[in-house]
């Protein structure tokens, strides 16, 4: 009887390391992606920014500001 509680106890910290491991992996896997995403919008806003500002100067440029 002692027996069937011990494997039952190494069956269940088993199952606890591997979830735990698991779940170490899939919050690794979750950072990485979403500093990618954070990284993507950065440089989405730094287009679009620039691009705002581009337009702004072209219409100054073209004699925009004096009309």
């Amino acid at each position: 009887m002692d027996n069937d509680w011990a494997d039952h106890l190494v069956r269940r910290i088993v199952a606890l390391e591997t979830r735990n491991a698991v779940d170490e992996v899939h919050r690794t896997n979750v950072a990485d992606r979403l500093s990618a995403i954070e990284d993507t919008l950065k440089w989405l806003v730094r287009l679009i920014i620039g691009g705002l500002l581009m337009a702004g100067l072209t219409y100054a440029v073209k004699g925009g500001l004096i009309r």
